[in-house]
């Protein structure tokens, strides 16, 4: 670890710097994980927030859903599922209430569970993203809150805050260590 600092010369660079460096590694390491997290859940997205309240009582609009991928065999009537089709630029959250099997192939139709109607058409398992496995109840507010402009803009203050704050705070004990250094004129 030492010879990394020296090789660095990490001890000579500014704070700036260094909480760049923190943040890259942070980033990376979370956007890593992420990616291992997708690989075990067998699904592009593992996680979705829900939007709208078709699927009151049951999931509410803010809840974080856990997404795991599915074959044709594992999804069964009463399932609820993620799936993306051309009327919804969102993924849709609902629940299968038939299959219907045609040559081998299974189309399954769906409904929230607030809706009074099903869902136009029918998905089939190359539209759905996954199955519901855990529900997180209002956590996903946050995410819904970070997509308006006024949650972008604190996420902005707060970085340039990281950022800039440890450089000034260094700086002033750095002079305050200097100030310190120096002999005093009354012990001259």
């Amino acid at each position: 670890m030492e010879r990394a600092r020296q090789a660095l010369d990490w001890d000579n660079r500014s704070e700036i710097v260094k909480t760049g460096v923190l943040l890259v590694l942070v980033v990376g390491v979370t956007l890593g994980g992420y990616g291992v997290f997708m690989a075990a859940m067998g699904t592009g997205t593992p996680l979705v927030v829900v939007t709208s309240e078709s699927m009151v009582p049951a999931i509410n609009v803010g809840d974080l859903l856990v997404l795991q991928g599915r074959t044709e065999e594992g999804i069964q009537v009463g399932d609820i599922i993620v799936y993306q089709d051309d009327w919804n630029p969102n993924p849709i959250v609902h629940r299968v209430v038939e299959i219907e099997e045609i040559e081998g192939v299974s189309y399954y139709y769906t409904r929230g569970d607030a809706n009074d109607q099903r869902d136009p058409g029918n998905r089939t398992i190359d539209e759905i993203v996954g199955e519901v496995v855990l529900i997180i109840p209002q956590i996903g507010h946050v995410s819904l809150w970070l997509k308006e402009p006024a949650g972008q803009v604190a996420v902005v203050v707060i970085f340039i805050l990281i950022l800039v704050i440890p450089e000034f705070v260094c700086n002033e004990e750095a002079d305050e260590e200097e100030t310190e250094d120096l002999p005093r004129s009354d012990e001259q």
